[in-house]
């Protein structure tokens, strides 16, 4: 007696795998940013405009590319408001929009645009 054995073998389907990958992984940030941020060690001078007039808040920056900064206060600052920063060390000024304001251990995380590069100061 012959006893014929035919294995067929079929390969995980691609979604189903891709899936489980997703699921598993955890998850990847998209960078939607138009220039590379290099981290730094700056002190930041932010001016914000407000209903009791313009207040200034220290902030340490954390990151820094030609459109935009991720600095660190002591102080929210209101999501979408513009305001003025100035980088002494660098000798640079303009307007930033911020774009968040998270808290990370006690003190915020702001995250700024600046819609044109910043500009020599005076």
């Amino acid at each position: 007696m012959r006893v014929r054995v035919i294995l067929q073998l079929n390969p995980p389907n691609p979604v189903t795998v891709a899936a489980a990958a997703t699921a598993t992984a955890p998850a990847a940030r998209a960078e939607h940013r138009s220039a590379k941020r290099l981290p730094v060690d700056y002190r930041f001078s932010i001016f914000s405009n407000g209903k009791s007039g313009q207040r200034y808040i220290p902030a340490r920056g954390i990151n820094m590319s030609r459109s935009g900064a991720l600095v660190e206060t002591e102080e929210p600052v209101v999501i979408g408001s513009v305001v003025s920063v100035k980088v002494n060390k660098l000798g640079l000024m303009g307007s930033a929009s911020v774009r968040h304001c998270t808290v990370k251990g006690g003190r915020f995380r702001i995250g700024l645009h600046f819609p044109s590069p910043l500009a020599q100061s005076q």
